[in-house]
């Protein structure tokens, strides 16, 4: 079977693993092969600007699962500098991994699912209205498991500047035709509550689980559109430890980080790194918790 890296967001941190998707009647499930930790990248060992290797390989071969280092480019692509994947791109040696399918219908794939993919491949502003004919590249989405899937779909999603974000939250849930603001909200929260709760979506995972680790990403983006909408009661634990450890970090009241700018977060957060900078004399362990803390908010709050 073919590997991926998944991610999940815990305590405002990105914890990545390299993971197996596998049939367990009557779902695609996904095991974990290999932890990764917070950043991948250190996985990757270069000998140049473009000569590298993947050191997991004999980790992989202790386990009994056989690769090779094509497979692990292909895997690792989205860590690799911009030199190393230019070289990939282009180098005749590449060899694309592909899954071998079977013939399937478009009822194969759960709804929401075609729906995101059509939004992400034809930029379609109303994916339901054509989400019942086939496209060729549904078999993208065949044969993987729900972490496999959203593992799939976010990495499309990440290269959606926040405009394009927008309209494509609003193009998945059907929103643009809500009259008022209070509609369109319960509107978001009714779709999402039923995806969450239907078993053929979860595919043996819990409520809690997708909305924990992958719907929890559109709501998120969905109350930051408007700065002034606050989110519901049952999300804000979610991430209220995300914002408290922020305003600490800062050291700003949580009122005052929900009305700052993102410019302004930054060059808060940029005094606070020159002041525990190794190189500048500053403390190293509480230099990288507040990298950390950065890179985890701003992938949640813009």
């Amino acid at each position: 079977m073919i590997m991926y890296i998944s991610r999940k967001l815990v305590n405002g941190v990105y914890y990545y693993s390299l993971n197996q998707s596998y049939f367990d009647p009557p779902y695609w499930k996904s095991k974990v092969l290999l932890n990764l930790g917070t950043n991948p990248r250190e996985y990757v060992h270069y000998y140049s600007d473009v000569a590298f290797s993947i050191i997991v390989e004999e980790d992989l071969k202790k386990l009994g699962v056989q690769t090779d280092q094509f497979e692990l480019e292909e895997v690792f692509y989205p860590f690799l500098t911009q030199d190393a994947q230019r070289w990939v791109d282009f180098s005749l040696n590449r060899k694309r991994i592909k899954r071998s399918t079977s013939r399937f219908s478009s009822s194969e794939v759960h709804f929401f699912d075609r729906r995101r993919l059509i939004a992400l491949r034809l930029g379609h502003r109303e994916p339901w209205r054509v989400e019942e004919k086939f496209f060729p590249f549904y078999h993208e989405l065949i044969e993987k498991s729900r972490d496999e899937i959203e593992n799939y779909l976010w990495n499309f999603e990440d290269k959606l500047n926040f405009r394009e974000k927008v309209r494509y939250l609003y193009a998945i849930f059907g929103l643009n035709y809500t009259t008022t603001q209070e509609d369109q909200d319960k509107l978001f929260i009714q779709r999402l509550c039923e995806i969450a709760s239907d078993e053929a979506y979860r595919m043996g995972l819990s409520e809690d689980e997708v909305i924990k680790y992958y719907l929890c990403r559109y709501v998120w983006l969905y109350f930051d559109v408007i700065p002034i909408r606050r989110v519901p009661s049952f999300y804000i634990n979610m991430e209220e430890s995300i914002y408290k450890e922020v305003a600490y970090v800062l050291n700003v009241s949580l009122e005052t980080l929900y009305n700052l700018s993102k410019k302004e977060i930054l060059k808060l957060f940029r005094e606070k790194m020159k002041m525990y900078h190794p190189d500048l004399g500053g403390d190293r362990e509480k230099f990288i918790r507040i990298r950390k803390v950065m890179e985890a908010f701003l992938k949640i709050r813009f």
